[in-house]
C-alpha cells in the first residue's frame, strides 16, 4: 500500500501513474471492443453518438471479460433521467469507467461522431467534448480523460488532424489548450494504434487534464 502524503492524499506523480496504467487498460478494451461493436445491426454510419455509444459500452463489458483476470472495471452511463419509452438511459458523461469501491473516482470517456470532409462535426468535437473537460464539467481535477471520435467518413488520420487544427484556432479561454504541449502523436499507449494527446487547463479548478483522443472507423 501506498502511504498518504502529509495532507492525506497520495503523491501526485504515484496517483497519475496508476491513473494512466486504467487509461491504457480502457484504451486496450476499446479497441479490442470496437470490431464487435461495427458489427451489431444497430450500428453503421448514420447511427447518433448515443446508440452507438450505448452499443460501445456493452461490447467493452464483454471484451473485459475476456482479458485474464478480468479487470475490476465497470462501464456505465450517467443518466440524467430515464424516459420510459427506452431501454437506454439520458445520460450525461457517455461512459463513465468506476476503478475503485469509490464510485467518486472515475475516468471520463466523452464520444462524438467526426469526418475528415468538412468541418462542423470537428467544432462539435471540441466545443461540445473538449470544452467541457476544459471547464470542469467533465472530469473535474481529474489527471486523465478520453475523447474517442466515431469516424463516420474519411481517415481517421484525416480526422485527427482537422480537430488538432480546429482546436488551435479556437479561443483558448475556452479550451484551455496548451499549444507548448501540442497535439501529439502517441504510438506507444496501445502498440498498432495510434492516439493523440492534448493538454488543457481547467483554470477554474486550477488543474491540468490530459486528454487521450482516439479514433475508430465506421467505414
Amino acid at each position: 500500500m501506498v502511504a498518504p502524503s502529509r495532507s492525506g492524499r497520495l503523491n501526485l506523480d504515484v496517483r497519475r501513474k496508476a491513473q494512466q496504467s486504467i487509461v491504457v487498460m480502457v484504451l486496450r478494451i476499446l479497441h479490442d471492443a470496437w470490431p464487435a461493436t461495427i458489427a451489431d445491426a444497430g450500428v453503421d454510419r448514420t447511427t447518433n453518438e448515443d446508440t452507438i455509444t450505448n452499443v460501445l459500452r456493452w461490447k467493452m463489458n464483454d471484451a473485459k471479460k475476456q482479458i485474464d483476470p478480468v479487470p475490476q472495471i465497470r462501464f456505465e452511463r450517467e443518466a440524467q433521467s430515464d424516459d420510459p419509452e427506452l431501454d437506454t438511459p439520458i445520460g450525461l458523461i457517455d461512459i463513465k469507467i468506476l476503478y475503485t469501491m469509490n464510485d467518486e473516482t472515475y475516468l471520463t470517456m466523452e464520444c462524438k461522431r467526426i469526418t475528415s470532409t468538412e468541418n462542423s462535426l470537428a467544432l462539435k468535437y471540441v466545443r461540445n467534448g473538449v470544452n467541457r473537460f476544459t471547464s470542469g464539467k467533465y472530469g473535474p481535477r481529474h489527471a486523465f480523460g478520453i475523447v474517442t471520435g466515431y469516424v463516420t467518413c474519411g481517415d481517421p488520420d484525416a480526422c485527427a488532424e482537422r480537430v488538432g487544427k480546429t482546436l488551435a484556432r479556437e479561443p483558448v479561454p475556452e479550451t484551455g489548450y496548451d499549444s507548448e504541449f501540442g497535439w501529439r502523436v502517441d504510438d506507444e499507449l496501445i502498440k498498432g494504434t495510434r492516439h493523440y494527446r492534448t493538454q488543457h487547463s481547467q483554470t477554474a479548478l486550477t488543474n491540468t487534464i490530459e486528454l487521450i483522443h482516439a479514433f475508430v472507423s465506421l467505414n
